[in-house]
């Protein structure tokens, strides 16, 4: 479907459009139109999600962020308003509706009562309640964490407080987390929105976003939804998490909050939290400004332990055993921050509002990393000291006008957003000891903590491998635009609903450039008795460290010239010794002495193009929808959305070529472009039945897209120096297509709480996955791949991705508890419940590939060959970033001034690749 076809869809949307709104704008003259605001009697703050709803009749409305409704096409004359939020008292009250006019009603409601006494809500309490008010009046599956509860929750970003819902699963760098993965799909598979506008990709490959970026303090609510309605992008397999900023009361408002932390690890005290925000309106409440402030500071440092396996043969009785292949000891001293600042405004016209938001977020880190690397198969010992320092940056402006008229309601929106890495001067350095760097070979008896005991440690032997630098620049920007009309219409007293159509276009174009200096191979860079160039500069830029003579007598910089005396008895936990220190201002001045040498501080060419790329992206999408409410029982939502992408990249095709163990100018460089063109139709439907007013029942049918990540189609294709393995992008890969069937049950009653099982499946074909199979000339390439005929000669072995064959399915069900004990006596008031559980089942079928003789011949002069042919083969696992289990509990009690929390969560291991 082209552009052509996109017209016509247009023109069937405002044809649709136009005939709803001629038949509406008839009845409007013999309907009328209630609106106004609901509010809590004490505080005054808005109540978001009361339903509003005319007795007798299935016409009514849910609040907004403002505890703002609007009812329109009201029945005229004298109707009753019946109002209910829960853990209030629900209010009716009789008012006249005017033919063809408009008729204000706020209400201001009371905290619920027990015997004739009124009850104290509590902080905790109100923010649970307006989670589940927005929970139930959502027109889909959802899960909400409302402003109170993330105001009462001390959440240090916004993956923090999304990781509380059920079917939610956090991904952590340094111990904190910074990515979610929704009901088992990876982070880079969910949609993530600031007032409904997408932000970019903060990563370097895929399109997740990091949410440690986003302080929680600045947020106004947190929107999951799970099974999303046609008017959301539909690149979506996970979910779309809305991020909503605050918006201005109708009064002065100033609020900060300051905190401190300590760090055991490192025997920190700098840990530091302070937001700020100012809010007021102004000309009489039509204009609305609200300004915030945040900025922190955490230690992050951590001790990681990492391990590889390997499958093996029992030499004596043949049997498959497995052994430890590699051990891995790390030190992490990292200090992470964050400053933002965001500015909400909004301006009340006739019927609607004009609103301009803007929010920056910058997260910096500096870190310092000692790892001490074991590697039992190939006989060798590794340490390495990386010094690392960067910030990522996040930046997202919105203007947007919006209008009901009772017949018509309208929303534009333009969204510019933009994201920005930078690392400058990234230094990392490796030590080797190659060859007889243990005392025994690994059985399967061998397990972590014999490992240490077996190294030969020698500093003198232990030699300079690698020094390096680089700098990284990765920018992306997005602009969208889009427009939403809404027609509503009655038939008789209990059917009501809407219909809705739109369109959306985005434009995005991304940049990916990294920059390398240095030297690798040094530890058989000379021999005894002389110095290869790099050192040899070093040697004459350092006269004092005597490099002439200790270079030369074995042939390598010895570990022991840098050495620190740097130790730590607690590293993890006692059991291991973190092994040898080097001092990192010994490290910076090996590289300045070799970085001033000419030979070594050209930009090395391999390093430094081998993964950069640039590109656009285009999106088009259009949808149709409605929402049938038939009574105050079944509410319909069918609809379609259309969706085409267009992308153009650029990368590069290059040979590796190492001379002496040193890196050179690669060979076969040469400039690749790829397009790509994609457009999907995906019709959705959602029902929601609610036989009484304490169940409810919600169903719905989907489809959605995943987009392939940058570095799967950017064109980038390489050989190594011996030209025996390939790594090759695919330039021909489509989007993977989910069907999703959810549903949904929900029971509430006043002293038990919500409770909701949710159960879910998806079936997603052509999920995009890594596969490796050996290139050669009697078997075809995998389309995309840019590899020439002549590097095919070689037979090298290839890694590359293709859309699977073979359909991923996920399953799991959730279960959801929300309570607090209002009605309990005495003390007992003050608890507050959150709990949930969710198990997650996946399964997909990994293509391989193998070469295998075939039956057939050739006659290669003078000898006759067997003819290779490609063989599939399949294994069956689960889905990367998947647990089987999470499990959330938030125990909260207020009493009076007192306020305090537990909370606990617990997930399942999880394979990061397969």
């Amino acid at each position: 479907m082209k552009c052509t076809s996109l017209v016509r869809l247009l023109a069937l949307v405002a044809l649709l459009s136009t005939t709803a709104a001629v038949g509406a704008d008839s009845a409007a003259h013999l309907a009328g139109r209630i609106v106004g605001r609901i509010t809590d009697a004490e505080t005054g703050d808005a109540l978001i999600g009361a339903n509003v709803l005319i007795r007798g009749t299935a016409i009514g409305a849910a609040t907004d962020f403002e505890g703002r409704y609007v009812i329109p096409s009201a029945p005229t004359g004298p109707v009753v308003l019946q109002v209910t939020y829960l853990g209030y008292n629900p209010v009716s009250r009789e008012v006249t509706v005017p033919e063809g006019g408009e008729r204000t009603e706020n209400f201001e409601l009371t905290w619920r009562t027990v015997e004739g006494q009124e009850i104290l809500v509590t902080a905790q309490a109100s923010g649970q309640m307006a989670a589940i008010n927005q929970q139930l009046t959502s027109n889909t599956i959802t899960n909400i964490v409302s402003a109170d509860r993330i105001q009462e929750l001390p959440d240090v970003n916004a993956a923090e407080s999304i990781g509380r819902l059920p079917g939610v699963a956090i991904q952590r760098s340094g111990g904190e987390a910074n990515r979610v993965s929704i009901r088992g799909l990876s982070a880079k598979y969910n949609a993530v929105t600031v007032n409904g506008v997408r932000l970019p990709a903060t990563g370097g490959y895929d399109r997740s976003v990091d949410l440690s970026l986003i302080s929680s303090n600045m947020l106004d609510g947190i929107e999951v939804m799970k099974a999303i309605t046609p008017d959301k992008d539909a690149d979506a397999i996970g979910g779309t998490v809305d991020l909503r900023l605050r918006e201005a009361p109708d009064r002065l408002m100033v609020d900060v909050l300051a905190q401190g932390g300590y760090n055991k690890l490192q025997s920190y005290y700098g840990n530091y939290k302070v937001v700020a925000n100012v809010s007021d309106r102004f000309f009489g409440g039509r204009l609305g400004v609200i300004a915030g402030f945040n900025t922190d500071e955490y230690d992050r440092s951590a001790d990681k332990l990492s391990a590889d396996y390997r499958q093996d043969s029992d030499p004596q009785t043949g049997e498959t055993i497995i052994i430890l292949s590699s051990l891995g000891l790390r030190e992490e001293t990292v200090t992470r921050g964050r400053t933002g600042a965001s500015t909400v405004l909004d301006y009340r016209i006739p019927n609607g509002k004009i609103t301009a938001n803007s929010f920056f977020n910058r997260l910096s880190g500096e870190g310092l990393y000692r790892i001490n690397q074991m590697s039992l198969t190939d006989n060798r010992h590794y340490y390495d000291t990386e010094l690392r320092s960067g910030t990522t940056s996040m930046m997202t402006s919105a203007l947007g006008v919006e209008q009901d008229w009772g017949w018509l309601r309208y929303d534009v929106g333009l969204a510019r957003t933009a994201s920005r890495t930078k690392s400058n001067d990234d230094l990392t350095w490796r030590f080797a000891q190659e060859g007889n760097a243990f005392t025994i070979a690994p059985v399967d008896s061998t397990t972590v903590y014999d490992v240490p005991m077996t190294v030969k440690t020698d500093s003198f032997f232990t030699g300079l491998a690698d020094l390096y630098l680089y700098d990284t620049n990765r920018d992306e920007n997005v602009t969208t635009a889009q427009v939403n009309v809404s027609v509503p219409f009655r038939l008789g007293r209990t059917v009501s609903g809407f219909f809705k159509a739109g369109t959306k276009f985005r434009w995005l174009d991304r940049m990916n450039d990294l920059q390398q200096q240095g030297r690798g191979g040094l530890y058989y860079g000379s021999g005894a008795g002389h110095l290869s160039g790099p050192l040899d500069s070093m040697s004459t830029r350092l006269p004092a460290w005597n490099l002439d003579e200790i270079i030369g007598t074995v042939g390598r910089l010895p570990m022991y010239l840098v050495q620190s005396d740097y130790s730590r008895a607690d590293f993890l936990n006692g059991d291991f010794d973190l092994g040898w220190i080097t001092n990192v201002d010994s490290l910076k001045l090996l590289t300045a002495a070799m970085t001033d040498a000419a030979d070594v501080s050209r930009t090395m060419a391999i390093g430094s193009r081998g993964n950069d790329y640039d590109g656009i992206e285009r999106y088009q999408a259009a949808y149709l929808m409605g929402e049938i409410n038939l009574g105050r029982r079944i509410r319909l939502i069918p609809g379609f959305r259309w969706e085409r992408d267009y992308s153009r990249y650029h990368g590069q095709r290059y040979r590796e070529v190492v001379v002496n163990n040193t890196q050179q100018d690669p060979t076969d460089l040469e400039a690749l472009s790829n397009t790509r063109e994609n457009d999907f139709f995906l019709p959705m439907v959602h029902l929601q039945l609610k036989p009484t007013d304490w169940l409810t029942f919600r169903g719905a049918y989907t489809e959605t897209l995943t987009r392939p990540d940058y570095i799967h189609y950017a064109p980038i294709t390489s050989i190594n120096n011996y030209r025996t393995y390939v790594r090759a992008a695919n330039a021909q890969l489509e989007p993977a297509h989910s069907k999703n069937w959810d549903g949904a049950i929900s029971v509430y009653e006043p002293r038990l709480g919500l409770f909701t099982v949710a159960g879910f499946t998806k079936s997603i074909d052509g999920l995009i996955m890594q596969v490796r199979y050996a290139l050669h000339e009697d078997v075809d390439q995998l389309p995309g791949m840019n590899v020439p005929e002549t590097w095919i000669a070689d037979s090298p072995q290839a890694d590359t991705y293709i859309n699977n064959p073979f359909p991923a399915t996920y399953r799991g069900v959730e279960l959801d508890w929300q309570t607090n004990f209002w009605w309990a006596p005495s003390v007992l008031k003050g608890i507050v419940l959150n709990v949930n559980y969710t198990q997650l089942f996946s399964e997909t079928d990994y293509q391989a590939y193998y070469l295998v003789d075939s039956d057939s011949v050739k006659r290669i002069r003078p000898r006759l060959y067997y003819k290779e042919i490609r063989d599939d083969s399949l294994r069956t696992g689960r889905m990367p970033d998947q647990p089987r289990h999470i499990a959330n509990l938030t125990l909260g009690y207020d009493y009076r001034g007192f306020s305090a929390r537990l909370s606990f969560l617990y997930q399942t291991n999880t394979s990061t690749w397969i």
